[in-house]
């Protein structure tokens, strides 16, 4: 038989060789000590946790500081730890990112109703890396957009009072709008905080406006909100107007103060609906002292500028906070964008009146002769809540610029093709619509850690 090689350990430790027969439990002896001599060292200790770690005061500090034009640095943030979970997740951190960086709403992209409706209803902006949540819009209208919210009419419904849908295309999240009536045509969606009624940023309001004529010289006005925050509607506006025509446009409404939409009429007129009156009293406005006319009220426009409004040449909006922050009217006349500020007076509406505040020359800044050439599609405006001071031209043909009225900076935001009507310009701070997700624990949990 073989022989073979066997390590034997003498009493001075110093091994020594003989040739004899394999003792099994001396070789496993022997490679239990080799694999124990080859194995890696234990690890250190953990280090002990930074002071900062533990106090949300300091973390909340510092993560403050992260950019808020690119939500995925906060998700990825808020999947570090439970820690940085927990502050990211406390109601009050939305507001208090938004007013750490007050200038962050960025014009993301354009909402509107392509020809082909095959084609998404968003289009983002070509200077963002922004895109809307998914999902299958092609049976939806746009109706308005507004604070981070757009409202469609979903054509899929089974019930048409049921049909309007408030979706947010950052989280994708959505909220139907129940028993709509059908002459409540024109909505108007507005975020709880700017409605001012006591909502924060993750509640909203829809206003509706509408006007229909049972006989050919009977015309009504309708107006009601619906809150996102009870489910319930509020008191039911109803008011008679005197000349027919009143049919409104299919443009968006102007957000006044923060309680006040303006409506265009075909004929020319301006609806204004103070919706913050009804949000303030509730369903009891007699026993407040207001009427209806108080609420809902037809006001006429500067001389001449009936027919620039049938038109479609004009953008309704907000004047700045410097120039009183009222109502403004720009009508755009060849190439010059005549600037009108209603100035209202709190002891008498009879007082308010029309100032022209100037014209601002746009020919030198737009890329194609505005007013309307030969054989040159008619500019379409747009203005946004989120910022007074810029005002959005676009054309199916040369895409959607935002030009800045008080510098005349023009910037290009996207390319727009064959649309049905009018674009909305989607302006949002983008990361306040994750943050009042993650409070309303509506995302996933980090790992234990």
């Amino acid at each position: 038989m073989g022989s073979c090689v066997e390590i034997k350990a003498t009493q001075n430790h110093k091994p020594i060789l003989q040739s004899l027969h394999p003792s099994p439990s001396i070789i496993v002896t022997v490679a239990v000590g080799v694999i124990r001599s080859m194995a890696a060292p234990p690890p250190p200790p953990p280090p002990p946790r930074h002071p900062v770690a533990d106090n949300d005061d300091l973390v909340g500090e510092i993560l403050l500081r992260i950019p808020p034009d690119d939500p995925t640095r906060l998700v990825r943030a808020s999947a570090v730890c439970k820690c940085w979970r927990r502050v990211l997740a406390d109601p009050s951190f939305a507001a208090r990112h938004r007013a750490f960086h007050p200038s962050a709403a960025a014009v993301l992209g354009v909402l509107h109703n392509p020809a082909d409706r095959e084609l998404d209803r968003f289009v983002p902006a070509a200077a963002s890396s922004f895109r809307a949540a998914p999902g299958d819009r092609r049976k939806r209208h746009i109706l308005d957009c507004r604070h981070g919210r757009v409202v469609l009419y979903d054509y899929d419904s089974h019930y048409p009072t049921d049909g309007h849908v408030v979706w947010d295309p950052i989280t994708g999240e959505q909220h139907r709008i129940p028993n709509v009536m059908d002459a409540l045509t024109h909505p108007a969606v507005i975020s709880g905080a700017a409605a001012g009624g006591g909502g924060g940023s993750a509640s909203f309001i829809v206003a509706f406006v509408g006007v229909e004529n049972w006989e050919r010289h009977f015309w009504h006005a309708h107006a009601c909100f619906y809150s996102s925050e009870t489910g319930e509607w509020s008191v039911h506006i109803n008011i008679h107007l005197d000349l027919d025509g009143y049919h409104l446009e299919d443009r968006p409404a102007a957000l006044v103060g923060g309680d006040t939409l303006y409506f265009v009429g075909k004929s020319g007129i301006l609806l204004r609906y103070r919706y913050g009156l009804p949000l303030r009293c509730g369903r009891d406005i007699l026993g407040h002292g207001i009427t209806s006319a108080d609420v809902l009220t037809v006001v006429d426009p500067p001389p001449g500028a009936k027919r620039r409004l049938r038109l479609g040449y004009t953008v309704v909006m907000a004047a700045p906070e410097s120039d009183g922050g009222g109502l403004r009217l720009g009508i755009l006349h060849r190439h010059k964008l005549a600037l009108w500020d209603r100035e209202e007076d709190s002891s008498s509406a009879a007082a308010a009146r029309w100032v022209w505040r100037g014209a601002i020359d746009l020919e030198p800044v737009l890329p194609w002769p505005v007013g309307k050439p030969k054989d040159k599609e008619r500019a379409c405006l747009a203005a946004v809540a989120e910022d007074p001071n810029v005002i959005f031209v676009g054309t199916e043909e040369d895409g959607v610029f935002a030009v800045e009225l008080d510098s005349l900076r023009i910037k290009k935001v996207c390319e727009l093709g064959k649309s049905q009507g009018r674009f909305f310009p989607f302006v949002s701070y983008s990361a306040e619509s994750f943050l009042m997700s993650l409070a309303s624990s509506k995302l996933p949990a980090p790992a234990a850690n």
